[in-house]
């Protein structure tokens, strides 16, 4: 049998580690990049809201919530995506009912004709609720990327570079 001392060795050991390569990720993590607004040990980047409704708009297609991911508001993509999951089961719920009606019928269904209109009523829900969540996600994932900016006083600004062309730049308010 081990001793009290035995079993708590190895957790003192690994806490003693994680805490370790914890801190010297972080201080490698936030160190040479340019383009960002360091404050307490934070970077902001400027989040572009035409990027953000792009994500959202494919990749937002099969992942809700993308382009609010992007924009670093993810209660928000937190939501669309957790929707998005449920859509998705209500229509395969949906399916499988309409799929063999007799199985679902009885109880609180009651006959095979009600099962097959809860089954179509499941599948259109969750069409709905896939399709409504996905423009819910391209229409705010803008705002919430120039809320980010604003709340991080992140804005582009154009300049003419050594070779007078224009280049976009970060200017940032303090």
């Amino acid at each position: 049998m081990k001793t009290p001392k035995a079993k708590f060795f190895p957790l003192l050991v690994s806490i003693v580690f994680l805490s370790v390569a914890t801190g010297v990720f972080a201080q490698t993590a936030d160190t040479g990049l340019s383009g960002s607004l360091e404050t307490n040990h934070q970077n902001y980047f400027y989040k572009d809201p035409n990027k953000a409704f792009l994500l959202a708009f494919f990749p937002g297609l099969l992942v809700h919530g993308y382009g609010h991911f992007y924009a670093n508001d993810h209660l928000m993509g937190d939501v669309l995506l957790t929707g998005e999951v449920v859509s998705v089961l209500s229509v395969g719920l949906g399916v499988l009912m309409k799929s063999d009606t007799t199985t679902f019928s009885g109880g609180l269904l009651g006959n095979s004709n009600s099962a097959s209109d809860l089954g179509n009523n499941l599948i259109w829900g969750g069409v709905i609720a896939f399709t409504g969540l996905w423009i819910v996600d391209m229409a705010h994932a803008p705002a919430a990327a120039a809320d980010y900016n604003d709340e991080h006083g992140l804005k582009p600004v154009a300049f003419m570079d050594y070779n007078d062309h224009p280049t976009l730049a970060l200017a940032y308010r303090f």
